[in-house]
């Protein structure tokens, strides 16, 4: 089922990084009517934000590979850093983009604090390998990853939430927060539930 469930999220990660792509190949083709005219005034904050957050998304599921870890612990560094550089950038982008967020203050404080908590996880995790504390940073990162991976839940939520309303605004307002606090909240259960099975030994080595 472990094994299941990241396949999963690799799959689905990899499809909506290269769709993150394509967004910014293509250019404005690809915007949504009702966001295109925020997007094309302020193509400095879209294009960046799609092109550091599919570096981030495809990136970031190599780190959770533990053979990679194992075997190739300079490759993991490398990757680990540059999916940093890729999420804090993303969270930038993101964030100043969230003040003109369609939908009004609902969305915009939903978007807003998506950035906000991105960068935070993003950089305790990075702090936390600075200080060579292995198993926080693990945890940090998970909860950085499962904010990244809100680019996947939203478009996996949005069409669902359209069906359901009839209308795009009330889908958007609601996404804005649904596409990622869930995601936090399982990210937490899962470090608790990690935290709990560890052995003797690891949770010495946490403590010390």
């Amino acid at each position: 089922m472990k094994r299941l469930a990241l396949w999963t999220v690799t799959i689905l990660a990899l499809a909506i990084a290269l769709y993150a792509l394509v967004y910014v190949v293509v250019g404005e083709r690809m915007f949504p009517p009702q966001l295109a005219d925020s997007f094309r005034a302020r193509p400095w904050g879209i294009y960046p934000h799609a092109f550091f957050g599919a570096v981030a998304l495809a990136l970031g599921t190599l780190q959770f590979r533990r053979r990679l870890l194992v075997s190739r612990p300079k490759v993991h560094r490398i990757i680990g850093t540059i999916y940093i550089a890729a999420a804090a950038l993303t969270g930038l982008a993101r964030l100043y983009m969230s003040f003109y967020a369609f939908g009004g203050t609902r969305t915009e404080l939903g978007f807003g604090l998506l950035a906000v908590t991105l960068l935070t996880t993003t950089s305790v995790a990075y702090a936390r390998i600075r200080r060579g504390d292995v198993a926080a940073h693990r945890e940090w990162m998970i909860r950085s990853y499962a904010l990244i991976f809100a680019a996947v839940t939203l478009r996996i939520e949005l069409p669902i939430l359209i069906a359901s309303f009839g209308a795009f605004t009330p889908a958007y307002t609601l996404v804005a927060w649904s596409c990622w606090v869930p995601n936090l909240l399982w990210a937490e259960l899962y470090i608790r539930v990690s935290r709990a099975r560890e052995t003797p030994i690891v949770r010495a080595l946490r403590a010390a």
